[in-house]
C-alpha cells in the first residue's frame, strides 16, 4: 500500500496451491532352504502420482489497506492458475540364490511407465544381474590367516525419466492479440522421446586378512547412458528455440579402492585407517 505501491492505491495477491502424492505399494516374498541351497524371491508393483493445482490472483486499488481480500480492490490486475501431473507405474520382480553360502546369484527384472512421454512411449524394460564367490569357503582354501576373499560382478540397467512434463507435445501460450485470445509457440514437442537408460557394470574382490584387522575392495566400474534426454537447440527462424530428444551416450570407466586396517586394539583404545582411490 506505501512505498513504491502507493501509486497503485495498493495491491492485494492471493495464492493458493494443493498437491496430492500417492505412492501405492505391493510387495510379495518368499524365502526358503533346503539343504544348502537358500533361495529368496520378490515379486512386486508400484503405482506413484503426484498431481499439483495453483491459482493465484492480483487486484490493485484498494479501498482500505487493512482488507487483504480481492474484494477489497476494484481494479484487476492479472490472474493464473495451471495444472501439474507427473504419473508413474512398474511391474518388478529379483531372484537371489545361494549355495553354501560359498555360490551368490541374483537377477532382477522390472517394466516401468512414465507420463512424461507418449502413450506409445512409455514403457521401458530394466534388469540386473550379479553373482559372487568367496573362495575362502572352498574346502581346498587352507590359508586359515584370509578370514574373506569374494569375488563379484554385476551389470544393472535402470531409466531416468527426470525432464519437464508433456515434452511430448508442442505447448504454446495463450495471449491477448488486440482483444483476441491468441496462440505463442512455447516449445516443440517430440512423440518419439523415450527413457534414458543407465547401464552398470561392476567387477572386483572383497578380502579380509588376519581376523578382520587389514580389508578392503578392489573395483573396475565401467557405467554407460544411452539415449540421453537433452535439450537439442534449434534456429530462432524455427519458431521454437528447441525441443528434447534422445541425442547422446556417455560412458564413465574406472577403478576404485578401498583400504581399511586396524594397527591398534585393544580393550581402551582402537585406532581406524581408511583409504579411498
Amino acid at each position: 500500500y506505501y512505498g513504491s505501491y502507493a501509486s497503485s492505491n495498493g495491491i492485494v495477491s492471493k495464492t493458493h496451491a494443493r498437491r496430492f502424492t500417492w505412492n501405492h505399494q505391493q510387495l510379495l516374498n518368499w524365502e526358503d532352504s533346503f539343504g544348502s541351497n537358500n533361495v529368496a524371491i520378490m515379486v512386486g508393483h508400484e503405482y506413484y502420482r503426484n498431481k499439483y493445482y495453483y491459482l493465484s490472483a492480483t487486484k490493485k486499488n484498494q479501498f482500505d489497506p487493512t482488507n487483504l481480500e480481492l474484494a477489497g480492490a476494484i481494479t484487476d490486475d492479472g490472474g493464473n492458475s495451471y495444472t501439474t501431473d507427473y504419473n508413474t507405474e512398474g511391474f518388478f520382480g529379483r531372484a537371489m540364490y545361494d549355495f553354501d553360502n560359498r555360490y551368490y546369484v541374483s537377477a532382477s527384472y522390472r517394466r516401468d511407465a512414465s507420463s512424461r512421454f507418449a502413450p506409445e512411449n512409455r514403457w521401458g524394460d530394466f534388469w540386473s544381474a550379479s553373482a559372487a564367490w568367496d573362495i575362502c569357503k572352498e574346502r581346498w582354501f587352507t590359508a586359515t590367516w584370509v578370514n574373506l576373499l569374494k569375488v563379484k560382478a554385476s551389470y544393472g540397467e535402470q531409466g531416468n525419466d527426470q525432464i519437464a512434463d508433456f515434452l511430448y507435445t508442442t505447448r504454446y501460450d495463450i495471449v491477448n492479440s488486440n482483444g483476441r485470445p491468441g496462440a505463442v509457440p512455447y516449445a516443440l514437442g517430440n512423440r518419439n522421446i523415450t527413457w534414458e537408460t543407465q547401464g552398470n557394470f561392476n567387477a572386483g574382490i572383497d578380502f579380509e586378512i588376519f581376523k578382520g584387522r587389514i580389508g578392503g575392495t578392489i573395483e573396475y566400474f565401467n557405467r554407460m547412458t544411452f539415449d540421453m534426454l537433452y535439450p537439442f537447440t534449434l534456429p530462432a527462424s524455427y519458431g521454437f528455440t528447441s525441443y528434447t530428444d534422445n541425442i547422446g551416450d556417455m560412458r564413465n570407466s574406472g577403478f576404485e579402492v578401498e583400504l581399511r586396517t586396524t594397527p591398534i586394539k585393544t580393550k581402551d583404545f582402537e585406532w581406524n585407517i581408511n583409504l579411498n582411490v
